[in-house]
């Protein structure tokens, strides 16, 4: 008898738990491959047809490149993630992420930003893998991105982490 009522108890509450997350959809990141025609310098190009922000400690050590498309009717809000508001200001950013040395597995990559819908939201230069960031669904047309840290190696001092921070 306790064997059974232990099995519905849990049965309940892996039924309750799994019912509060149903509701809640994510986006995804997806490699973006060498043989598409968006590249980072595609980006850096034409800049000005994104929202672009950053991600880390500061300009001079950034965690990530982010650009939200200004062409569609979806928007990518964030949580700690800072306005690039100059080309010049990009450039140094894209050059600090280009210069971390490949390390354990992380080296920079584009990523595309899809909702959970596969609608494409942006892309995303960084050298985290795509386990760094959370993005949650807002609504059908919003979506959160949370705070990127900076990759481990670079966050314990590793090349061109904070204790070899430019001055800016």
């Amino acid at each position: 008898m306790r064997k059974y009522l232990a099995l519905t108890f849990a049965f309940l509450l892996f039924s309750v738990l799994g019912m509060g997350c149903a509701g809640t959809q994510y986006g995804k990141l997806i490699l973006q491959q060498k043989s598409d025609a968006v590249t980072i310098q595609t980006l850096q190009k034409n800049w000005q047809d994104y929202n672009v922000y950053y991600a880390g400690l500061d300009a001079g050590n950034p965690s990530a490149v982010m650009f939200d498309r200004k062409d569609d009717d979806r928007v990518i809000t964030t949580e700690r993630w800072y306005n690039v508001k100059n080309k010049e200001l990009l450039d140094d950013l894209i050059d600090s992420i280009q210069r971390q040395l490949p390390f354990a597995g992380y080296y920079p990559r584009l990523w595309k930003i899809n909702g959970p819908d596969g609608h494409l939201y942006g892309y995303m230069f960084t050298s985290w893998d795509q386990a760094a960031t959370v993005m949650k669904s807002v609504n059908e047309k919003t979506l959160l991105v949370y705070d990127l840290p900076l990759p481990p190696y670079l966050a314990i001092g590793g090349p061109g982490g904070p204790t070899e921070m430019r001055n800016q």
